[in-house]
């Protein structure tokens, strides 16, 4: 019996692009679990291409990370500068964790890079894709209502993060209102802290109702990054932004670790 072209079909390109800070761990932990749950091509797209040889992820991940750089298309691109529509040729999902919300540290390339990188996906008829920016930002502000820990991250934001908390909630805006963005099947994820102390449980909670649901205050990077490589290629939320965290049943809380996780 012949198989249908359905079934011999290769799996699409993955590509995941990442820049620095919180956030940026957030990318190289997709791309750990790219590596360990997809057998389709993965392509990275990042400035500083050996961040992913690095010993220190900033996380509380139980083992080392060491990746197959033979299983990846590893680029060293600029974000800003670069035509991004060579790099996303033959790709067909995207993750997206470009800009940072940490004050003084790392790039502010979220709005020019995502502009960059929709404009590309258009011309490649490319539709998923998943983007990572805050809890807090546009309409989901104030950040963490639920949550002492808000406060500060609100603070933040309107003081020394505010051109990082900016260039996030931009970015947002360059997704959602592209003259084309009907053709693009986008989620946003907006995390709260992601703590570099906070082990993967392979778990995480989505607050359906603001000023209702309640959530754990941070979480850990790889939980996200697990969440937003499920989402790459098993959709299940559409056109939309949600704010993600831990359960907030089982959170411990520790003030000096959740105050640094805030920051990131």
């Amino acid at each position: 019996m012949k198989e249908s072209s359905a079934s011999t079909l290769p799996s699409p390109v993955l590509c995941i692009l990442f820049s620095s800070g919180g956030t940026a761990d957030v990318g190289r932990h997709a791309v750990q679990a790219a590596i360990e749950t997809y057998d389709g091509p993965i392509r990275v797209l990042t400035r500083d291409t050996q961040v992913l040889q690095e010993a220190n992820w900033n996380c509380a991940c139980p083992e080392p990370h060491q990746l197959e750089l033979q299983r990846l298309d590893v680029r060293a691109v600029d974000v800003n500068k670069d035509d991004l529509k060579e790099h996303l040729k033959d790709v067909g999902i995207v993750i997206s964790a470009l800009g940072n919300r940490q004050p003084f540290h790392g790039d502010c390339v979220a709005q020019a890079g995502t502009r960059n990188l929709v404009n590309a996906m258009l011309h490649h008829n490319i539709s998923r894709l998943v983007i990572i920016t805050s809890a807090g930002c546009n309409e989901d502000f104030p950040p963490m209502e639920y949550h002492w820990t808000g406060t500060i991250l609100r603070c933040l934001f309107r003081s020394v993060s505010r051109r990082e908390y900016r260039d996030l909630c931009l970015a947002e805006d360059v997704l959602r209102n592209h003259e084309q963005s009907d053709q693009l099947d986008y989620l946003i994820v907006r995390p709260v802290g992601l703590s570099e102390e906070r082990p993967p449980v392979h778990a995480w909670v989505i607050q359906k109702q603001k000023y209702e649901d309640k959530l754990g205050p941070d979480m850990s990077k790889m939980d996200c990054a697990r969440f937003c490589l499920q989402e790459a290629l098993q959709p299940t939320y559409h056109r939309q932004a949600v704010v993600i965290g831990s359960d907030p049943e089982t959170f411990v809380f520790n003030p000096n670790k959740s105050l640094k996780s805030n920051r990131d």
